[in-house]
């Protein structure tokens, strides 16, 4: 592993092998220890406003509860552990094939230090999944390369069984899709954009990656974006007004193309509905979200987005209008500036205290 990632290992790993039930109880008492649990509560009542959760969703326990069922190795940054699943407690293709993973997570660690990359800002949650995919697309490209490399045939096949069990991808296809497609970006988008780095100059460029890591989705799924240094802009949501006595600014946040994209292709979407999700949120370039919370179980929240064209903000001000019907509040999208802000709230005296415009009738 070390000879094919060009990395040297500073200090050595000991893999621990857990059952599922093994895995469920570490995720538990990690989350307990390292998990912001206001924020994450905080990001669950944003989410179920927005429409892309369930009333009554606990965020926490969802990720909790999804991540048991889908992983099948990882690497502790804090306490330096590196651990596989393996029901049978024995080691077979797929626990080599995931350590291959969880070791170059390892070594990325030991020479560049994952905690640089600063990926537990809990109002920076765009940049946070942007700088993910570094090291989650870095270990997929080794894993694949050490799988051709270095792996039987009998041990593919084994792999490729194992691959398609049903109750993972079940699971998956069953979760809310604010929650899968957030845990599979880094591994899928990740990937395609750190192989277009590594063809363009091997483990080398990877590596600056650690140094220069993407600032936002945008740029993993535009790695020309990348390229050209083309950062998010900035953004700010609006002050509490006078009128809504006793409310606080509860949280604020950054979506990103990526969870902009999901929000407006909602649970079940068609191809077509995919494609307009995806052209609508294309030319993303920057937004700020905020949560607003009064008496009497009263909230608004209020998204500010800008976009790098016309053509852009225009496909997105045509979207987002049309989510307004769908979401658990009266709500309306206005022209800002040269962006597009949505506004929602549990009534209308929420509403027309923050938004510039008025509903549509």
């Amino acid at each position: 592993m070390q000879a094919l990632r060009r990395l040297t290992a500073k200090s050595p790993v000991t893999p621990v092998l857990l059952d599922s039930q093994g895995v469920r109880d570490w995720l538990t008492k990690a989350s307990a220890a390292q998990t912001d649990h206001q924020a994450l509560a905080e990001e669950s009542r944003l989410f179920i406003h927005l429409g892309l959760l369930p009333a009554g969703s606990s965020l926490e326990q969802m990720e909790i509860d999804l991540q048991a069922g889908q992983v099948i190795g990882f690497y502790d940054t804090v306490s330096k552990g590196l651990y596989v699943l393996s029901e049978s407690g024995g080691v077979g293709g797929m626990e080599k094939l995931t350590f291959s993973h969880e070791y170059t997570h390892a070594l990325q660690d030991q020479n560049f230090g994952l905690d640089k990359l600063a990926l537990d800002a809990p109002d920076q949650s765009d940049r946070d999944l942007a700088r993910l995919a570094v090291p989650e697309g870095d270990a997929t490209e080794v894993m694949s390369q050490w799988m051709v490399g270095y792996m039987s045939p009998i041990e593919l096949m084994q792999v490729a069984g194992e691959s398609l069990s049903g109750p993972q991808a079940d699971q998956l296809a069953k979760a809310p899709r604010i929650l899968s497609e957030t845990l599979m970006f880094p591994y899928e988008a990740g990937l395609s954009f750190v192989q277009g780095v590594y063809l363009a100059g091997g483990w080398g460029a990877v590596d600056e990656l650690y140094a220069n890591p993407p600032d936002s989705t945008s740029q993993i799924l535009h790695p020309d974006l990348y390229a050209a240094h083309v950062k998010p802009v900035a953004l700010t949501v609006p002050a509490i007004p006078s009128s809504l006595t006793g409310w606080t600014l509860t949280m604020q946040d950054t979506l990103g193309e990526l969870e902009l994209r999901v929000w407006l292709e909602g649970e079940k979407p068609s191809a077509a509905q995919s494609q307009t999700a995806a052209a609508a949120t294309s030319d993303w370039g920057g937004d700020r979200v905020g949560l607003y919370e009064g008496p009497n179980g009263g909230w608004a929240v209020v998204l500010r987005t800008s976009w790098r064209s016309v053509a852009g903000k225009t496909a997105f001000q045509s979207a987002a209008t049309s989510m307004t019907g769908h979401l658990p509040g009266p709500a309306v999208v206005c022209a800002d500036g040269s962006g597009v802000a949505l506004y929602v709230a549990s009534d209308v005296t929420a509403l027309e205290a923050l938004a510039p415009c008025r509903p549509p009738l």
